[in-house]
């Protein structure tokens, strides 16, 4: 945990100097949780998660880039998740865009959940609808998909309040579809953005682990 929120005071002590030197072609964010929860399940089984996103734009629409997360997960020799992305965006209007996005997600170093993920992401003024296929759902070796509308906008003058439920339709036998919520509240100081969030799903009992229940995360992110 230490050297977790050692790595985190470096990065941001060195992002405003980044910001402004840096390639604009070049952009990233690193994040240091208490807890990495995606979609409402528990990717690092209640521990703290330090993450790494880094793109290269290629040009006004389209960018690729790699991230990276510690990963935890009961009997398993998963530790570390990375992922290889890419991303298309097509400007609609000046209020929206849509966003079509790849990822071939890489576990190590067993490499059960390995897989592919695509998604369809839309954005209309300070609303979001996603839309997103899992080719390995939770190392399951099956097919999820998940719909999710979710809206970020501030509020008390400097603070911003995200929120987001998706549905989700895994196609495992021992799980129904469910519903994730999750909700946060954060604000921006200095180069750090810190934020507390709430999120949970509607099926926690089907998950043998609790990796469903309704969990408490607070989060440090600085940009590149």
């Amino acid at each position: 945990m230490r050297r977790y929120i050692a790595f985190i005071i470096m990065l941001a002590a060195c992002s405003t100097s980044w910001g402004a030197e840096s390639d604009k072609n070049f952009s990233g964010e690193v994040r240091l949780l208490s807890h990495y929860v995606e979609y409402g399940l528990s990717q690092s089984n209640k521990s703290p998660a330090l993450q790494g996103d880094f793109w290269f734009n290629l040009g006004p629409q389209f960018r690729a880039g790699v991230a990276g997360s510690s990963v935890n997960y009961e009997n398993t020799n998963e530790h570390f998740n990375l992922q290889l992305k890419a991303d298309l965006k097509i400007e609609i209007s000046t209020i929206s865009e849509l966003h079509l996005n790849y990822a071939k997600s890489q576990y190590y170093d067993q490499g059960h959940r390995n897989g592919n993920i695509l998604g369809v992401h839309l954005k209309l003024w300070d609303y979001r609808v996603t839309y997103d296929s899992f080719s390995n759902w939770e190392g399951t070796e099956h097919a999820s998909s998940r719909f999710g509308f979710g809206k970020k906008m501030t509020v008390l003058t400097n603070w911003t309040w995200d929120t987001e439920v998706g549905y989700n339709t895994p196609d495992v036998s021992s799980i129904s579809s469910y519903f994730d919520a999750r909700t946060g509240l954060g604000r921006k100081f200095g180069p750090i953005f810190l934020e507390g969030s709430v999120t949970g799903t509607s099926a926690g009992s089907d998950f043998e682990h609790g990796e469903g229940d309704f969990f408490f995360i607070l989060s440090a992110m600085a940009e590149l």
